[in-house]
């Protein structure tokens, strides 16, 4: 536990060195704002920006530039386990998606009035930006170079991204939403959508699937990416550390 406390304050602190808790802040601040003052535009867009785009590039930013700098983990933390790193950079990332959700969701159900749940909101919300910090870290960790984690961000964001956002203001035809299966942005637009809308509009088997295809994400990313990724990360470490001392 002493391991997992000292990875968690260490991520905060270079969170906040490279601030990314002042951009958290300001973003959701600003977004706060205009879906409390513009009733004319769909905070589900919003919501969508800070769910499935602003945590795939703002996480996968970070764990770069913490190899730039050396900085995963401290000489001390060698001993960590690969999954305890990752859990701990999970909870840090989780923690700073909490600002935008306490104040989007003050600005909902005080400003706008929406009658929708806060818990199922939560839930869905924890799940979805979950699994896209998870991707974000993925991302990070299969791209060699800046120009290649830069171009991952524009690819995911066309493929993955602007599908759900048009068909969610009607730009797609909805007779085509099922060809978006794949998207983890969809799934999450799918389980998001209809939390905000009180009922559950659409069919009972792809509100289940939503779930179930974004927790198999997460688990898979988990497990075949970032686990083997760290555990060798820390396997160098350590021969590093032979090195010296021999």
């Amino acid at each position: 536990m002493n391991d997992y406390k000292r990875l968690v304050i260490n991520d905060f602190k270079r969170l906040y060195e490279y601030r990314i808790v002042h951009m958290i802040l300001v973003i959701s601040f600003l977004f706060a704002v205009t879906i409390g003052f513009f009733e004319q535009i769909n905070p589900s867009n919003l919501i969508y920006v800070i769910v499935f785009i602003m945590p795939v590039v703002v996480f996968a930013f970070s764990l770069h530039s913490d190899f730039l700098t050396g900085q995963l983990v401290s000489c001390e933390d060698e001993s960590c386990s690969p999954m305890k790193i990752f859990i701990a950079k999970l909870s840090t990332s989780l923690t700073l998606q909490m600002i935008p959700f306490v104040l989007i969701s003050i600005v909902l159900l005080a400003v706008r009035q929406l009658d929708f749940s806060l818990g199922l909101f939560f839930l869905g919300y924890l799940l979805s930006v979950g699994v896209h910090i998870v991707i974000g870290l993925a991302l990070a960790l299969i791209s060699r170079s800046e120009k290649i984690l830069s171009l991952s961000y524009v690819v995911y964001i066309i493929i993955f991204c602007m599908g759900p956002i048009f068909l969610s203001n009607g730009l797609i035809p909805s007779k085509f939403e099922y060809f978006l299966i794949f998207s983890p942005a969809y799934l999450s637009g799918v389980l998001l959508d209809n939390i905000l809308a009180g009922v559950a509009y659409s069919p009972t088997w792809l509100i289940w699937l939503s779930v179930l295809i974004q927790m198999a994400y997460a688990i898979v990313l988990a497990l075949f990416v970032i686990r083997p990724f760290f555990r060798d990360y820390l396997a160098l470490l350590r021969k590093r550390r032979i090195s010296r001392e021999k």
